[in-house]
């Protein structure tokens, strides 16, 4: 296990990085060392504010170590600042863009566990839904929500439920909850400034992405569609006559046999 020495106050330790993700989503990076054979927890590099973050970006946990943390990145090749700036308790906090393959050489376990989870390929099930929803987190102002699914428990009982987000929308004083409870799957809008509910049913998963993306229509950036000319160029890329498909498939077959032919005989000499 490979460890990155980091030395405070005269005093150096041999840290194993760890890379995790937070309920959200984001990128949560563990530090630990190692004792009599256990690696115990040591601190936390990363800090988890409000919205979600690009991916391999979080911010600096500053709190027990001050600012060695940044010198300390930066000497061992661990990434960059963004140039974004997040205060904390008083403190500034400071994002960086890590470095991916680095944090893949160090714990590759963990780093695909978290590119899995960000990319939205742990919920396949509803995931129409976790791009609309990421849409809105990037056009939309302040717009950020938190992930609840499959791990928060509900009120008096250890269940759980597989949708369970919670967004915010401060620019439209609004709050969402979006959830799959048994066979119901609904929407529920709560007005910030009156408290004053709306409860909005699905049919189907792709109708909550749509209703989604419907509430935001009006601001989210829209694509123009084809010119005649691109789609011309499209169809001529993809259509092609049958004389020239049979043609391209037989001098693929030839070529196949050429090279078996050629190993065959390779073989036999040697």
């Amino acid at each position: 296990m490979k460890t990155i020495p980091f030395r405070m106050n005269g005093t150096e330790y041999a840290l194993t990085l760890k890379v995790a993700t937070y309920p959200d989503g984001n990128l949560a990076i563990k530090l630990y060392q190692e004792s009599f054979g256990q690696l115990v927890f040591w601190d936390s590099l990363t800090t988890n504010l409000s919205g979600l973050r690009p991916q391999d970006c979080g911010f600096i946990n500053t709190q027990g170590t001050g600012e060695r943390y940044y010198a300390w990145i930066k000497r061992n090749n661990l990434g960059q600042p963004t140039g974004q700036i997040r205060s904390k308790n008083g403190l500034e906090c400071i994002e960086y863009l890590f470095n991916a393959k680095k944090l893949q050489k160090l714990d590759p376990d963990g780093y695909t566990y978290y590119i899995r989870r960000f990319r939205g390929e742990l919920h396949r099930k509803y995931e129409r839904f976790y791009i609309a929803l990421r849409r809105v987190a990037k056009h939309i102002p302040d717009f950020h929500y938190m992930d609840y699914s499959g791990w928060r428990r509900l009120n008096n009982s250890d269940a759980t439920i597989p949708l369970w987000i919670e967004a915010d929308d401060p620019v439209h004083h609004r709050h969402f909850i979006f959830e799959h409870h048994g066979i119901v799957l609904r929407t529920t809008i709560i007005d910030s400034e009156t408290g004053q509910k709306q409860c909005i049913l699905h049919r189907y998963r792709e109708d909550m992405a749509a209703y989604l993306l419907a509430l935001f229509q009006n601001e989210l950036p829209s694509y123009a569609p084809w010119s005649d000319e691109r789609h011309k160029k499209s169809d001529s890329r993809i259509e092609c006559s049958i004389s020239q498909t049979f043609k391209d498939t037989f001098d693929t077959r030839q070529k196949s046999k050429k090279k078996k032919t050629t190993r065959r005989k390779s073989k036999n000499e040697n």
